[in-house]
């Protein structure tokens, strides 16, 4: 997109910029909420609802439940941020006159191992192998017929950040569940939702999530707060898999903060616009983000016999 912004003339701190990378930065951060692999937030929710209760969300059913939610708040999102930041109609963006061409013998290599990864994934209750090694299995194919490089993932790939994020999470939120302390939490704040329905749990999960992963890492966020309510979901008779997807989906909202997630502070890295910009789209977005995922999970589970 910066390329395009260049040739467009348009200029950094402008009202047509904070649109175009905020809307991004933001869309990215909801449409991560529709399959398993879209952000680590939904593979750690599902890994804990499986640890916890025993009940397994594949990747279709989560795309099932979840996708359609995705569907929705991404173009909210730009919505949003169209309306706090009304880009100048002027502004054209280039046309590309140029031909494409075939594709190459790699592109099509690429193609076919992705849409073999993602086959999958999709049939894992046939097959029975883990996503984890369907994935690396993927990128081992890439490796072996020359698309990518050993050397290349080794070097650009930060798979200590990764590690210490993901695990460091896991390991915080299954401490919490196997020393008690999530179950002590659960039953101090069971009073305040008991017999209140999950609409009620499920909000209040949804917006304390929201707030939480703005301070701190989603997977983290999700990690710690899912030893809590699951446990609260089961004392108020709820699928404990309606508070797993909603809080998911809610960490997804980090749009407060800069340091609230990844697409966020790569967009900020290329100073089209300032921390307090994301802060001021990011107050207007959330509760506009929570309301709509409360009401159309509402009515989407609903009809899935989720409710």
């Amino acid at each position: 997109m910066i390329p395009l912004m260049r040739a467009a003339g348009i200029q950094p701190n402008t009202n047509t910029a904070r649109f175009m990378l905020l809307s991004l930065a933001f869309a990215c951060s909801c449409g991560g909420m529709g399959t398993l692999v879209g952000g680590g937030r939904c593979m750690v929710a599902a890994a804990f609802l499986k640890e916890l209760t025993g009940i397994e969300i594949s990747f279709l059913d989560w795309i099932k439940f979840a996708f359609p939610l995705a569907v929705v708040t991404v173009p909210t999102a730009v919505a949003v941020v169209y309306l706090v930041y009304r880009p100048d109609p002027k502004i054209q963006l280039p046309r590309h006159d140029g031909e494409m061409g075939p594709w190459t013998r790699l592109q099509k290599q690429t193609a076919l191992v992705l849409a073999a990864i993602f086959l999958l994934w999709l049939t894992k209750g046939l097959h029975g192998i883990d996503y984890s090694i369907t994935g690396m299995a993927g990128v081992a194919v890439l490796v072996a017929i020359g698309v990518l490089r050993w050397r290349d993932i080794h070097e650009n790939l930060e798979w200590g950040t990764a590690l210490f994020i993901f695990g460091g999470g896991i390991c915080l939120g299954l401490a919490m569940a196997s020393s008690g302390a999530a179950s002590y939490f659960a039953y101090l704040f069971f009073p305040l939702v008991e017999g209140k329905g999950w609409l009620v749990l499920l909000a209040g999960v949804c917006v304390f999530g929201a707030l939480v992963t703005n301070a701190m890492a989603n997977v983290a966020a999700a990690a710690l707060i899912l030893p809590i309510v699951i446990p609260l979901a089961q004392l108020e008779g709820v699928d404990p898999r309606v508070l797993a997807l909603g809080l998911a989906c809610a960490t997804s909202f980090a749009m407060i903060l800069v340091i609230g997630c990844p697409p966020n502070a790569i967009a900020y890295s290329y100073r089209q616009f300032s921390s307090f910009d994301l802060t001021k789209a990011g107050l207007v977005a959330t509760p506009v983000l929570l309301l709509l995922l409360l009401v159309s999970a509402g009515i989407w589970w609903s009809i899935l016999g989720l409710l």
